[in-house]
């Protein structure tokens, strides 16, 4: 591997350690009010006192105590149970899509998060009102949806003061979109401000391990832009304990598109018919991090549509608000990552198995790409047989840099080489590597998915034993000998009676960077490992190629 190679590789590496960091110097979550439509401000410092008003519950003497109902319906990619208290809350909500082995089904309900879509308002003196008592359900009953049955819809409502509010939920076959409508006019004079809040508390269980705590992040959206609110490590190397977190809320006013909190696969998002404020908030719980997801709007817009489930691609397209602009990475790549995204699920419709299609994609790639790699290798491959005769200018002429620089242009121009002819190729193909490694890091579809023997999981380390507690992944071990071997290759084209100092630097890196890109896929996905693996295989016969190529070839 040459130089320019290397250097290309290091500073992929950097962009996705730092760009976490990065982007919250450059884009802080929290926007500031020149930068967004901006509500009253004393709506703006209400809303700020809330989590210090006294709360209150919702005065029910005429209704009586109300016993606890639960309601179960199948919509086919998920049975949930959904009780009558808050109006309506996610008892369960266990997944049937993107399981692993073992795995009869996934609940993204757990002792951190049942009170989901609680419904508040502020009233005349100031204090939050939470109507988390147990409503009255006036229709609606367990089913199982199907095609000739598409949608179930439970209205549940209660009294407050003696004036009515209701709550209807409406769960859709195959979907994971869930529509939330909230109906307080008849409260509007109670309230001090002509709003309501809708909210879900204590965020989502950690189903990944380690891997989650680098994903786990809050997403709003707002005028096309998404902001992150990082709640997990936002690097590769931060703790992986997300039950210490330190509670921390941010706020964001305007209009936004959707608010929500995601793990490494699976998310809740609110999408509001028309917001004034969001809010995010994260803190220790047990065993894992919650976060907390609060929209307020006016009491006159009702409808809110919540996703709740895996994410997949399609699924969360179906929102049309942008949100799957992230799923597949940054956002500034999507439009490549989609690409990748959709060639591989091309490649799937033909072969139905993903360790194939990886094996296939890399294949793809290494073709594609394989006029640009092979123009960098080439000019690499002239950059080191007149290595000696440029290191015999540079000697002669260290005293006079304008001279050396005349000699230098004179001797590529003899022999036609063009200095950034090694830089272009890598340039254009580092969007495409960046967009495979954040798609194949972040999708779903490889989850639970195996390919052959040992590799059961793509979505998670291909661990074949453990070693007193310590667990043996063996494709990071060949992939990281794959890149050795290719970097090996490409020094053994260089003639001798180069510069002493860069053979070093060479014969150094050759070593160190396997074994830094060992350490840093130990613990990726096997899905991501065995990508690389063959992408270097196939790297090595394209070095071997270019390397068996005669030199008049090269001058042509």
């Amino acid at each position: 591997m040459d130089r320019k190679t290397l250097t290309g590789f290091i500073l992929i590496g950097a962009i996705l350690l730092l760009w976490p960091s990065y982007l919250e110097l450059v884009s802080p979550s929290e926007k500031t009010q020149e930068e967004l439509i901006v509500p009253k401000q004393d709506l703006v410092e209400k809303y700020a006192e809330q989590k210090g008003a006294s709360q209150l519950e919702a005065k029910n003497e005429t209704l009586g105590e109300i016993a606890t109902s639960i309601v179960e319906i199948d919509a086919g990619l998920f049975v949930t149970k959904i009780s009558n208290t808050g109006g309506g809350s996610f008892v369960s909500y266990e997944l049937k899509d993107h399981l692993k082995e073992g795995e009869s089904s996934l609940n993204l309900i757990d002792v951190n998060n049942p009170k989901n879509l609680s419904v508040s308002f502020i009233d005349q003196s100031g204090s939050v009102v939470v109507l988390d008592n147990n409503w009255i359900l006036s229709s609606g009953s367990s089913t199982e949806l199907n095609k000739n049955n598409p949608s179930s819809t439970l209205s549940y409502y209660t009294l407050y003061n003696g004036k009515r509010v209701t709550k209807n939920i409406t769960i859709n076959f195959n979907s994971y979109n869930v529509g939330v409508e909230v109906d307080l006019r008849n409260i509007k004079t109670e309230s001090l401000d002509g709003k309501y809040s809708l909210s879900w508390y204590g965020g989502l269980p950690e189903s990944e391990g380690k891997q989650d705590a680098m994903f786990m992040e809050g997403l709003v959206g707002q005028a096309g832009n998404i902001e992150s609110f990082r709640v997990g490590s936002a690097g590769f190397f931060g703790s992986s304990d997300t039950s210490n977190i330190e509670r921390e809320s941010k706020k964001f006013v305007g209009q936004s598109d959707f608010v929500g909190y995601r793990t490494k696969y699976f998310g809740v998002f609110f999408v509001p018919q028309k917001t004034d404020v969001v809010e995010i908030t994260k803190y220790p719980s047990v065993e894992r991090a919650a976060v907390d997801i609060s929209v307020s709007q006016d009491i006159n817009f009702d409808k809110n549509t919540l996703f709740l489930g895996p994410l997949d691609y399609g699924k969360v397209s179906d929102l049309n608000v942008g949100l799957e602009d992230k799923i597949l990475g940054w956002q500034w790549l999507s439009s490549v990552s989609w690409l990748v995204y959709s060639t591989m699920m091309l490649l799937y419709s033909f072969i139905p198995n993903y360790g194939v299609v990886v094996v296939l994609f890399a294949v793809l790639i290494k073709l594609i790409t394989y006029p640009l790699m092979a123009k960098q290798l080439r000019s690499s491959k002239k950059m080191q047989e007149i290595s000696p005769e440029l290191n015999k200018i540079k000697l002669k002429y260290k005293n006079n840099p304008t001279l050396q620089q005349q000699k230098i242009a004179s001797l590529f121009q003899e022999n036609k080489i063009n200095p950034l002819a090694g830089c272009l190729p890598l340039l254009i193909q580092m969007p495409v590597l960046m967009s495979v490694f954040m798609v194949f890091r972040n999708t779903i579809e490889f989850r639970g998915e195996s390919f052959f023997l040992w590799i059961s999981d793509l979505s998670s380390a291909d661990t074949l034993l453990f070693v007193a507690g310590i667990p043996l992944n063996v494709l990071p071990f060949l992939m990281a000998a794959s890149m050795f071997y290719t970097m090996k290759l490409s020094s053994a084209s260089q003639p001798a009676g180069g510069d002493p100092a860069q053979e070093a630097t060479q014969q150094m890196m050759k070593y160190m960077f396997p074994g830094m890109m060992f350490f840093l896929f130990y613990s990726f996905p096997s899905g991501l490992n065995l990508y690389y693996l063959c992408f270097n295989v196939m790297q090595i016969l394209q070095q071997r190629i270019i390397n068996n190529e005669k030199t008049s070839t090269l001058k042509k």
